[in-house]
């Protein structure tokens, strides 16, 4: 059974956050985390450890910002291949010998479409190196993610299905339900095979995606919450349970394929995990 057919007979877990868990064990805040994959795989390999053993069925790549107009930050721009090739054998050498698949996680380039053409950036090109080296590394899954512009996610998606025919996640974050279910239909008719929301919390996933096409796939991962500030570090209001009984809900409304964002760790995949343990049909 492979990724697509799975998630029309059960509810697939994800896993949390890469990034709020990489700060949770001493990286400093401003540094480089996708470079971890090569200056310290054995951190980023212990996030996809904890992930796997709290029951995720599927991870992410360490890639969110692994696209040459993140990377330029900090003088990365020309480890695109490195980086995103790096990243997608470490998570296949965690996820070897296990039920778990491996999606290569692409995020927003964090510039306008305005920018971008002030700069003379090709973001088709930028995403085509990112997402291919992805490929490149063995990923058979593309995550699209925490994208703000529905244009920018389609301009991702394009250079994706360009480039392979493999299953796409694309996730868009909105405050806006209208906008969103109309974004949303414009990715699906560019043939992404599951939709759905990200980086908001749960409650707000479950208005985003109520009243869906029942005849969408959808994928959801909330965040654990907005943070605040507790002894210099961020802390997420959302415990385990709660995230647990918040995606029961999203569940019993559609939604097939269940992780989460930020400040979701492996305590939150691990409540998610015995929460539907028994779920083996869809709601």
């Amino acid at each position: 059974m492979d990724f697509l057919d799975e998630l029309q007979h059960r509810v697939l877990i994800g896993d949390g956050a890469m990034g709020t868990e990489l700060l949770a064990h001493g990286v400093p805040p401003g540094r480089c985390l996708e470079e971890l994959c090569v200056s310290d795989p054995d951190l980023v390999r212990g996030v996809h450890e904890r992930y796997i053993a709290a029951g995720a069925r599927l991870i992410e790549t360490n890639t969110f910002g692994a696209n040459a107009v993140r990377l330029a930050q900090y003088g990365c721009e020309h480890r695109v291949g490195e980086l995103n090739w790096t990243a997608a054998q470490l998570a296949k050498d965690v996820a070897r010998g296990k039920d778990v698949y491996v999606a290569g996680c692409v995020g927003p380039l964090g510039i306008t479409a305005e920018e971008a053409a002030a700069r003379g950036i090709d973001r088709h090109e930028v995403f085509t190196d990112q997402i291919g080296a992805l490929l490149d590394g063995g990923c058979r899954i593309i995550f699209l993610e925490t994208f703000l512009d529905a244009d920018e996610l389609l301009v991702a998606l394009e250079a994706k299905q360009a480039l392979h025919h493999c299953p796409v996640v694309a996730m868009l974050t909105s405050n806006d339900r209208q906008a969103f279910q109309a974004a949303i239909a414009k990715v699906r008719a560019a043939e992404a095979e599951v939709v759905g929301a990200n980086c908001v919390d749960g409650t707000h996933a479950l208005h985003l995606l109520d009243g869906m096409d029942p005849d969408a796939t959808l994928a959801a991962f909330p965040s654990a919450g907005l943070p605040k500030t507790h002894d210099q570090q961020l802390a997420y209001p959302t415990t385990p349970e709660v995230f647990a009984a918040n995606a029961r809900t999203l569940a019993e409304r559609g939604v097939r394929l269940l992780g989460g964002c930020c400040g979701v760790g492996p305590q939150h995949i691990a409540a998610l995990a015995a929460a539907f343990r028994e779920t083996t049909t869809p709601t």
